[in-house]
């Protein structure tokens, strides 16, 4: 039986009413529930939530009750989300219905995009070539950063025992949208918002340097071009291929490309690491997406680490799904696909439109993710039920 899960934030399962939010989800054909487990902050708009219409999530924590104890003497820790303590651990009641023959809990956990602990740990967040910060991202090269991570989601598994953990950001997070008020006034092309994107912590620096990769020469270049688009009166792309060839483009660079195609490697340990911690009873899913590789993640180092993929084709349209979920298919080597979709309007048109997006993929999929319960209308979760 393949797995239907919503995504969904705790506040919107108290809100909405726990009975009444997991009736929603049976109703449209869920049998499982995603809920977020570690979130960031933003501004969400919330027509399926009859309480909380425009929210603002508390930035950087976790929505379950960490261990003190677990954390003591580490450098990078949680904080327990306010609603928890004032609304409750919604974790636990849902494993705790799950156990009683409810539907089953996934754990939807993002790793390194944190601006809090950023903010408290500026030694271990990216770092562009001109040594710039980029607090909304904790580095997945920093020791105390991986540990962070790992030590997460060991004691979600530990503690609560969700059928599964999903992963978002154990990679290296870009420039683009990863703060808020983002300004821009140069017009960026695609491959300087790349580069500008690209970790040369000293973490980083350090670890490539290890392993004879020249970071050195590659920061040096990532600086020379980077210069010259901030010189240039109008934008001009010195990279035309990349939209197409993304890393490959870079080829002309001997030491840049050859520190980019490094980046994979401590993406790749940190994901070792999480499925050392957890046990083999939880599964663990990667969230990936088109372009995933610019972050560092490269599917067939990955894969003997995970027990699949949980692929966004949130924009795909039908014709495009399985250029893209076929080679995700191949590089898992018989690990699970999960096909993850928005109900966003007008992305996604109506019925009809999501139906033909989740045929494309059923051939590729293994199982089917929606999101999300409280962004869209009540009525739009029924797309789901004529869908699967």
């Amino acid at each position: 039986m393949r797995r239907v899960s919503v995504w969904a934030y705790p506040w919107d399962l108290h809100d909405i009413g726990l009975d009444a939010a997991l009736g929603r989800i049976a109703d449209a054909g869920g049998n499982c529930v995603s809920l977020a487990t570690s979130y960031h902050a933003g501004r969400f708009l919330q027509p399926g939530n009859p309480r909380r219409r425009v929210w603002f999530p508390q930035d950087g924590t976790v929505y379950y009750r960490p261990d003190p104890k677990r954390w003591e003497g580490k450098r990078i820790k949680p904080l327990q989300a306010d609603v928890v303590a004032d609304e409750g651990d919604f974790l636990a009641m849902l494993c705790d219905r799950r156990d009683k023959g409810g539907i089953g809990v996934s754990c939807w956990t993002v790793c390194l995009h944190n601006t809090r602990l950023g903010m408290a740990h500026p030694d271990d967040v990216l770092r562009n070539a001109y040594g710039d910060p980029a607090l909304y991202g904790l580095c997945p090269s920093s020791p105390a950063a991986q540990d962070y991570v790992v030590t997460l989601c060991r004691e979600i598994a530990q503690t609560y025992a969700p059928d599964r953990i999903e992963l978002e950001s154990p990679d290296f997070m870009g420039f683009a949208h990863g703060y808020h008020h983002e300004k821009d006034g140069l017009g960026l092309m695609p491959d300087q918002v790349f580069l500008l994107g690209v970790c040369f912590c000293a973490h980083c620096l350090a670890a490539a340097r290890a392993e004879a990769v020249p970071a050195d020469a590659a920061q040096a270049a990532a600086v020379a071009i980077l210069d010259a688009a901030f010189a240039a009166e109008l934008p001009a792309s010195a990279f035309p291929g990349f939209a197409s060839q993304g890393i490959a483009a870079f080829a002309s660079h001997p030491a840049l490309a050859a520190y980019l195609h490094w980046r994979c490697l401590p993406v790749a340990r940190l994901i070792a690491a999480i499925r050392e911690a957890v046990p083999g009873t939880t599964e663990l899913l990667l969230i990936d997406f088109d372009g995933s590789d610019l972050g560092g993640i490269d599917l067939g180092l990955i894969a003997p680490h995970v027990d699949g993929v949980l692929y966004c084709a949130y924009t795909a349209p039908p014709d495009r799904i399985p250029v893209l979920l076929g080679p995700v298919r191949a590089a898992l080597g018989g690990k699970a696909v999960v096909t993850g979709f928005q109900l966003f309007h007008p992305n996604v048109a109506g019925r009809a439109d999501l139906a033909a997006r989740v045929a494309a993929a059923a051939p590729f999929s293994d199982g089917f993710n929606f999101y999300n319960l409280g962004l869209v209308p009540p009525a739009r979760l029924d797309w789901i039920r004529t869908a699967v």
